[in-house]
């Protein structure tokens, strides 16, 4: 057996461990969010024939600009083909990603490296990374997007790739290199399509689209190319990007649901982001001591990765930017895992500062910022390997054991606590809350006002609408067949949270109470 079909099935292994992995850890059913459930239902409205639209407030179908329609779409698609309902749907949806995402991060660790080692070393630190694992055990759309956007990365590497008998810089003899004949403009078309696909998942992939572009004109050694190469990209992209752009322009009188309004991202918020990064980094509760909560320390160490990231990144790119003749193409992998890192950053403080102020940096937002640094990671350590110095083998051995091993030990005690129960209103405390069989209980016009309407929906199949003017609200449970399901928030006890619930709850009397909130009902 070849070394090229042995490390084939050694991927194909690995995407089969994270397949089982991700199976067994979620028996009871991927974590639910307020978004994952606003998935699942307009997956419902699609197959029940009703658009995209929010099926889970009683205020009417209201047309979804939000949030992009692809992972829904999936769902659907998904439990059209198989007849399974769509939360299940997207447990194996996620299953299938989880091992899939391995397999192609493996692919690209080898096309980076050129060692097979260092591919597997790349796919087995995804598989044992908690906070990936965490991220595809829920309904979200953030695996989905990894998947695609890594397909993305894999086709623009297609697309400039250097043949091996050809030159950095010119053909080989005889004329056009025989990708330029239509190669590289058909994997350019499929990138561009790719990351209009990504763009459906998560309006996040505007970055990946900038990326991209900003790609193209460094690594082409000249304008012709770079325009011709931008066009073929932008020819795959544009089209889908902007129809979807239109549709919600017409429907929803914006683009993407997001108003401008300048608003700095707070310090509590890059706090927990920093937080989020590191636990990621190291995930082993035992290695965390009081340097984890010195913010300022975080903070510094993450200065210094993204300077060591962002030196290494602009003398390769600019070189080969003003003098293409005189300098070897910056390795293609790398470099643009390198510029999405500063990318993605950039769109995410302009997004929390101008669009989106209640972002929260937890992993599912920074889960792209996690796979790129993992992929820096291993680029860095087989370069250190390759220097040929014992020293510098035995560090870069070192530190590829020991992340394997904290990533390895954490993972253990996630697959423990995913299996006990589901997370978030996934769990069992949701699934036999009292409150959710009171609601089921209630007559079939009753009105029902929450502060959680999707959990509402998926757990009572019943349309809620949602507390936003509460004279309006009082005035409606006086007067109508309607009733008020409260859930307590995690600051409960905070003055601020009892202070709106005696307001809001002014002449009315619980009807049912339980630990995760009331049910309440005209006195």
């Amino acid at each position: 057996m070849d070394r090229k079909t042995a490390f084939a099935l050694v991927l194909g292994l690995l995407t089969l461990c994270g397949i089982w992995l991700l199976k067994i850890s979620s028996p009871h059913g991927l974590g639910l969010t307020d978004d994952a459930i606003s998935y699942i239902a307009a997956s419902r409205a699609l197959l029940a024939g009703q658009g995209f639209t929010r099926i889970w407030l009683a205020s009417g179908l209201e047309p979804i600009t939000h949030w992009p329609p692809f992972f829904s779409f999936s769902l659907a698609t998904l439990s059209r083909v198989s007849g399974i309902e769509p939360y299940r749907s997207a447990r194996v949806l996620n299953t299938l990603i989880f091992g899939a995402n391995a397999g192609i991060l493996g692919l690209l660790g080898y096309k980076m490296t050129k060692s097979h080692l260092a591919g597997i070393l790349l796919s087995t630190l995804f598989l044992s990374n908690s906070s990936f694992l965490r991220l595809h055990a829920q309904a979200l759309s953030e695996p989905l997007y990894l998947f695609i956007s890594l397909l993305a990365f894999l086709a623009f590497y297609k697309a400039f790739e250097i043949l091996p008998h050809a030159g950095v810089n010119s053909p080989p003899l005889g004329g056009r290199c025989p990708q330029d004949r239509g190669g590289q403009h058909k994997y350019l078309i499929l990138a561009g399509l790719l990351t209009a696909l990504s763009y459906l998942t998560r309006y996040a992939a505007l970055s990946l689209l900038a990326t991209l572009i900003v790609a193209i004109f460094i690594l082409r050694p000249t304008w012709r190319k770079r325009f011709s190469s931008l066009a073929f990209f932008l020819a795959g992209a544009l089209p889908v990007i902007l129809t979807w752009m239109l549709r919600n322009k017409l429907v929803g009188g914006s683009a993407t649901n997001r108003i401008i309004e300048w608003h700095p991202v707070t310090a509590g918020n890059a706090q927990r982001g920093l937080r989020a990064f590191f636990l990621f980094i190291v995930p082993l509760q035992e290695l965390r001591a009081n340097w984890f909560e010195n913010y300022s320390f975080l903070a510094i160490i993450l200065s210094l990765i993204t300077l060591i990231l962002l030196f290494w990144l602009l003398p390769r790119g600019l070189r080969y930017f003003f003098t293409p003749k005189e300098n070897t193409q910056p390795e293609i992998l790398s470099f643009m895992t390198a510029l999405y890192i500063f990318g993605y950053m950039g769109s995410l403080l302009v997004s929390l500062s101008l669009f989106d102020a209640a972002t929260p940096l937890n992993d599912r937002i920074l889960s792209p910022i996690y796979v790129a640094f993992l992929i820096m990671a291993v680029y860095f350590i087989h370069k250190l390997f390759g220097q040929g110095k014992i020293v510098t083998q035995i560090f870069s051995v070192a530190l590829s054991v020991s992340f394997l091993a904290i990533f390895s030990f954490a993972q253990v005690n996630t697959v423990k606590l995913l299996r006990e129960s589901a997370q978030g209103f996934a769990s069992w405390r949701w699934r036999e809350s009292t409150v959710m069989e009171a609601i089921r209980t209630l007559p079939d016009d009753t009105l029902i006002y929450t502060n959680q309407p999707p959990a509402v929906y998926f757990w009572t199949d019943r349309p809620a609408m949602m507390i936003w003017d509460v004279e309006y609200m009082q005035e409606a449970l006086r007067s109508k067949n309607a009733a008020l399901a409260i859930f307590f928030p995690a600051d409960e006890d905070s003055p601020e949270f009892q202070a709106w619930l005696v307001e809001l709850t002014e002449g009315l009397e619980p009807i049912q109470k339980s630990g995760l909130g009331n049910l309440y009902r005209k006195k």
